[in-house]
Parts: C-alpha cells; structure tokens; sequence
C-alpha cells in the first residue's frame, strides 16, 4: 500500500502555509505564480462558480495566465465551450486535457488558440463539489514533453488533489462563506488515520503507530471516506485538510 501523500509533500504542505496566509482573492493570484517552478509547471488557475455569498455575484478567479488570454478567453464565451468545464461539470475526476476528444472544430480552435497564448503542452484539471452547492475547477499546464506526462500526471494528481480543495477552502474563508464543521461526523480514530496517512505514512506504518491491525486502519479509512464522500484516502486527506478537521503535517 502506498502512501497517501507523495514523497515530496514539504513542497505541498509549504504552498498550504503560503495561500492560508494571504488574505485577499488577489493574493491567490501571487502565491501560485510565485510557486509554479518549483512543481515545474507553466501555469494554474482556480475558478470558481456560484458561490454562495450575497457579496460575490461573479465567479471567483485566481489564475497566472496572460491578461491577453484572459481577455480573449472572455470575449469568446469560451467559458461556454470550453469542453474542460463541461466534463468537470459533469464529473468528479482529474481532467487530463490530452484525452479530450478534438474531433469538433471549436474544440480544436479553443485548443490551438491556447497553444498560441503560450499555455503549455499538457494540462490537468481537478472538478471540486462544494458543500454549499457550489463548483469549482483547478487546472494546471506543464510544458513536459508527451513521453514524460505519464510520470509528472501521477505525482502531480497527488499533490494538487490536496492543494485545488485547500485553495477552493481558502477562498471560500476570503469570501467570508460559511462553512459546516466536518470535524462532528468524524471519530477520533478516523482523524487519527487521516492524519498519519496525511503524514505519509502507510496502513502499515499507522497500524504501528496506533497499536492496531492493518484490518481496522483500512476500516477507519474507508468510514472516513465515505463520511467526507472521497473517492480515495489521498482525497478524504486533501477535502480533511481543507475543512479544518485534521492540521496540517
């Protein structure tokens, strides 16, 4: 059984601490260009649409795109068009932009007008379902050739799992949104398991650590999957995380 977290997750954990510290939407912008090189990737970007908030009627936005992308993107309604937004609306998985189905000529279009405004060869988004109703998509792009995708895609669906739901709840803090305590629906046990696995710590490690069998680690896991609707440990730590009910490593 492989850790829940990758193996450099300082660098994860050290990009929590900067966005938990900044205080306004705009900040969000900084923090994530400031931290693209050291993930090796050529942008991300954070939307987020209704928003439950009487302060906020437009969506919230943190991107590090070019304003000229930004611009052109909005004045073509590509939001839209855009199939990436479409499939996140519709699923729950990591997007990989490369297996999206080009054959309609304005997917193409949005895609090769992408390639021309310098976004980067590969892209990954990550669909998030709020508590309140709301939907938000993290994406990031990297300019890692094809043959090396493969490898760079599963290290960075571990790390940014955890970081596109903690910035999600960040800026949900910023927007002064409401946000239930999960910490009540959950057993001391099934933090404790989190936390460890949150740590990097195998089922076998944390059985060790707390002094029970890999059998009833594996069960508090999976109850505290399912009560944090996860689709996997490495997702329930990311969503325990981001809600406040275990701090992080």
């Amino acid at each position: 059984m492989h850790a829940a977290m990758p193996e450099n997750s300082n660098l994860v954990f050290d990009l929590i601490d900067r966005i938990a510290a900044a205080e306004k939407l705009e900040e969000g912008h900084d923090v994530l260009r400031e931290n693209l090189q050291r993930f090796d990737l050529k942008h991300a970007a954070y939307l987020g649409l209704n928003i439950p908030s009487e302060r906020r009627r437009r969506p919230l936005i943190a991107v590090t795109y070019s304003p000229d992308w930004q611009r052109h993107y909005l004045q073509s309604d590509y939001v839209n068009l855009d199939p990436v937004v479409s499939l996140g609306l519709g699923g729950v998985l990591p997007i990989d932009w490369g297996e999206i189905d080009r054959s309609k000529p304005k997917v193409r279009k949005i895609f090769g007008e992408a390639q021309e405004f310098d976004l980067g060869t590969q892209g990954l988004s990550f669909p998030i379902r709020g508590r309140h109703g709301e939907f938000a998509l993290f994406s990031i792009n990297s300019d890692v050739p094809s043959h090396a995708w493969g490898a760079q895609k599963r290290v960075l669906i571990k790390e940014f799992m955890v970081i596109s739901y903690y910035f999600h709840s960040w800026a949900l803090r910023v927007e002064k949104v409401d946000q239930n305590d999960y910490a009540l629906k959950l057993s001391e046990r099934e933090k404790e398991c989190l936390r460890w696995s949150a740590a990097g710590k195998t089922i076998w490690d944390t059985s060790a650590i707390l002094g029970l069998s890999e059998r009833t680690v594996r069960f508090h896991l999976e109850n505290a999957r399912a009560k944090l609707n996860a689709l996997s440990t490495t997702h329930a730590v990311s969503k325990a995380i981001s809600y406040g009910v275990i701090p992080l490593p």
